[in-house]
């Protein structure tokens, strides 16, 4: 059964994919889609996700797109160890805390746009030409923040905001962690996949100081136990294909990268 992934390296959602695969052991074939290059609004690639988002799922010619959507499909349709509770209330908590994790997306997607992507496309492109392609976005949501961000709209206060955002889930993750090792208990899932790609990218923008053995504890623990998993490490482990990854625009390798690669 043909799987390909399309991906890109350093996406939050690409990561997620990615280490559920992984995790199941099941064999996929890498499709590059190379967001620096503005390669997601190619037609051929609008053809199989018309919102022009990376990942997408190709499994026997059928698209599955959205990360957490395509996460349970590859929890239901392929072999492996289970990522998804076989009890309901064990399936509600998980699907709680993968909600929770998407309710805060945005405040990672502007700390990300203003500290990361935007350094990076300004490298390679000029402000006329990310203004145009900003605007060719298919998503309102993400023509907006990308516009916004390359006009320099996008405040302090928005910032600080999307911060406690952020201090909110993890203060989230801390409390529900007295239920076992993982976040619903002793079984490792689907939710536990959610947030990997928001601890790594925090790390990896230097915000390591959220958790440590006398702030978040427990959080700090779980994000050990989760580094050390072979399926996480190779997912976070993917190249900047084009070059130059984090340390191009200054960002510090997150020790969790290191550990990653190492």
């Amino acid at each position: 059964m043909a799987v390909e992934l399309y991906h890109f390296w350093s996406s939050v959602c690409s990561v997620r994919c990615r280490m559920a695969l992984e995790e199941k052991g099941v064999p996929w074939t890498s499709r590059y889609i190379d967001l620096f290059k503005f390669e997601q609004m190619e037609p051929g690639y609008l053809a199989i996700n018309p919102d022009g988002l990376v990942p997408t799922l190709v499994h026997n010619g059928a698209p599955v797109r959205e990360s957490t959507v395509i996460n349970e499909y590859i929890d239901a349709a392929f072999e492996g160890p289970k990522l998804t509770p076989t009890d309901p209330l064990g399936q509600a908590r998980m699907r709680e805390f993968v909600r929770k994790c998407e309710d805060g997306f945005d405040a990672i997607v502007k700390l990300t746009m203003v500290k990361y992507i935007l350094p990076k496309l300004k490298n390679r492109w000029s402000i006329e030409e990310l203004t145009k392609q900003a605007a060719r976005r298919p998503m309102k949501y993400y023509q907006d923040v990308h516009s916004r961000a390359v006009r320099g709209e996008i405040t302090d206060d928005e910032l600080a905001k999307s911060r406690e955002t952020i201090e909110d889930l993890l203060d989230h993750l801390e409390r529900i962690l007295d239920r076992g090792p993982w976040i619903v208990g002793d079984q490792f899932t689907l939710a536990d996949i959610a947030v990997a790609p928001y601890m790594f990218r925090l790390s990896a923008l230097g915000a390591d100081q959220f958790w440590s053995h006398n702030r978040r504890p427990k959080v700090n623990e779980w994000n050990a136990r989760l580094s050390a998993r072979p399926a996480f490490r190779t997912a976070v482990s993917w190249p900047d294909e084009s070059g130059g990854g984090y340390e191009e625009v200054g960002l510090k390798a997150s020790t969790m990268a290191q550990k990653a690669t190492a």
